[in-house]
């Protein structure tokens, strides 16, 4: 055998990898099934909803990305109060402080399929929809997370999805944009425009998405309006995810390492607070489960930037 088909043969499980990963991205949000999400879909067909659980988890564990998002729809279906139409899954929905951390996990991991972000943005739509005209105003605006929206919306563009249709993401930027520039005309707060010799509004340092026309009205949306923890988190993600997102989703899908494995990962885990011991918010969901706190109340983050509720303690 001839030195130019020695170097092809060793060649050939690289070209094999890419060839996986290429696929994976046609098929399924980029991520390939597994073991566990083929096993629970055959327990599923069978009407085995207990061994379908039980490999969900298994999955999870072992950071099945499918699984995960199965896992995500999963409970919040749970918890919806109708579902005749999409819609209303959202609406009064019990568990939407359980979806929450489990979307978060596949966003992390590089998981943009439309209609996962689609649906974590109605997550916190219903956080806004929860709370009266007074509890708008405090806020000052009629959806706090928007940054973090945006933020995921804006980087699953980035991603090179093929299937996507041009005309969709142009719009989608042009959302983005349009969002932004209606922000940057007013304080957040107070409404008042921009007015040369009277008003100068000044962006937030952190997120640059809110501006303010003095400091007053940035430390009443700060606290009462509740932007720190939104503010910090999308600083974590800038941090953390941003510039590690490729190789995350690269060591994941292309070379198929073990989530644990995955130093980045882990670490902006812990910087979200996914990887949280239950121990730290078993009073948060039990409170949730007794009816003594709203679901929708769990939604935004923390004041440190991470999650109220965590997806599952230790690396997955």
């Amino acid at each position: 055998m001839g030195k130019t088909s020695i170097a092809n043969r060793k060649k050939a499980p690289v070209a094999t990898l890419e060839a996986t990963a290429t696929a994976a991205v046609a098929e399924y949000g980029t991520f390939p099934e597994s073991t566990f999400s083929i096993k629970a879909e055959t327990f599923r067909t069978k009407g085995n909803h207990s061994k379908t659980q039980k490999k969900i988890v298994q999955g999870i564990q072992h950071g099945c990305v499918r699984c995960m998002i199965v896992h995500a729809y999963e409970v919040l279906y749970a918890g919806a109060t109708k579902i005749a139409e999409k819609d209303e899954h959202f609406h009064n929905n019990k568990h939407l402080h359980l979806a929450l951390p489990l979307f978060l996990e596949g966003f992390i991991r590089g998981n943009f399929f439309s209609d996962d972000i689609l649906d974590y943005e109605r997550i916190y739509h219903e956080h806004a929809m929860s709370h009266d005209e007074e509890d708008h105003a405090r806020f000052g605006d009629l959806n706090p997370a928007r940054p973090l929206c945006l933020y995921w919306k804006k980087f699953s563009l980035k991603k090179d999805h093929k299937n996507d249709d041009w005309e969709d993401r142009t719009q989608v930027k042009q959302d983005c944009k349009a969002v932004k520039k209606e922000r940057s005309n007013h304080c957040a707060m107070c409404k008042k425009e921009e007015d040369p010799g009277t008003v100068t509004l000044r962006k937030c340092d952190g997120c640059h998405f809110y501006f303010y026309c003095n400091r007053k009205c940035q430390k009443k949306m700060w606290v009462e309006g509740q932007h720190a923890g939104v503010c910090r988190q999308l600083g974590i993600l800038q941090k953390y995810h941003k510039p590690f997102a490729k190789k995350i989703w690269e060591d994941i899908v292309v070379h198929r390492k073990a989530p644990k494995d995955i130093p980045d990962l882990q670490e902006l885990r812990r910087q979200l607070g996914l990887s949280r011991p239950l121990a730290d918010y078993q009073d948060l969901l039990d409170a949730a489960k007794e009816g003594r706190l709203e679901s929708a109340d769990l939604i935004l983050p923390r004041q440190d930037g991470t999650v109220q509720i965590g997806s599952f303690p230790g690396p997955i």
